[in-house]
């Protein structure tokens, strides 16, 4: 048993230590398309979206629903943008090696239905669920719909070291650095024979903490969580040693 379980942490610490993120670009060069449209991922990785003008956005479905979102599925809402690359990025984290159909939701201009979709894990032939097929049932389908809520990724911005991350049940900031500081003033006056002296002082000290990485967990959802590398690896050294 023991034998068992530590095989099985074995490659769930090798697929963190050896992940990668994949970037895409969203409308680029004014194109109704991602950047690349079809990729391969491992889990663990990150799929990085960086989003261009006008308005578009990200979310997952189902092969069977093109331009319809998948439950428990992501979404980054609509990033309306003058100029791009926007000041943020949409950060999901590859929980599965089961195909992610993705599409965006943007209805002026009918963006998926004229074929804005991707797919991560696309299935091998001679399966005939490929992009081709997606895009072919997406232009048959009416309005695209999206879920009420962002979901299932984490934010990043580009101009600050914060990341924003939200859930199907709400929304919650978390910052990638800690920081602390404190200042004080103090001041002392005295007088004697002869004369008086006065005196002020000023101290600061700042300190900072340690970077948190986002996690995927189950349901698509992805938190941020400090620290959980170091756990896991202390797990599957605690697992190996039993062999």
């Amino acid at each position: 048993m023991h034998s068992t379980l530590a095989l099985s942490v074995v490659p769930f610490l090798l697929s963190l230590t050896h992940a990668t993120n994949i970037p895409i670009t969203v409308g680029a060069d004014a194109e109704l398309a991602f950047n690349p449209q079809a990729v391969t991922a491992n889990v663990g990785d990150t799929i990085t979206f960086s989003y261009f003008p006008k308005n578009h956005s990200v979310v997952q479905s189902s092969f069977t629903d093109p331009c319809h979102p998948l439950a428990d599925g992501f979404f980054s809402g609509f990033q309306p943008l003058a100029a791009g690359p926007g000041p943020v990025e949409f950060v999901v984290t590859v929980n599965g090696t089961k195909p992610i159909w993705i599409y965006c939701a943007q209805t002026e201009k009918s963006h998926c239905q004229k074929g804005m979709a991707m797919v991560v894990n696309q299935p091998a032939p001679p399966s005939p669920n490929t992009l081709d097929a997606y895009k072919l049932a997406a232009a048959k389908t009416g309005v695209s719909s999206s879920p009420p809520n962002i979901e299932g990724g984490v934010f990043i911005s580009l101009n600050s070291t914060s990341t924003t991350g939200s859930t199907s049940t709400g929304s919650a900031t978390a910052s990638l650095y800690s920081s602390t500081s404190s200042s004080g003033v103090g001041s002392s006056s005295g007088s004697g024979k002869g004369g008086s002296s006065t005196g002020t002082g000023i101290g600061s000290g700042s300190g900072s903490g340690s970077q948190s990485s986002p996690i995927s967990f189950a349901g698509g959802a992805t938190k941020t969580t400090a620290g959980f590398i170091t756990i896991a690896l202390a797990v599957g050294g605690a697992c190996l040693a039993l062999l």
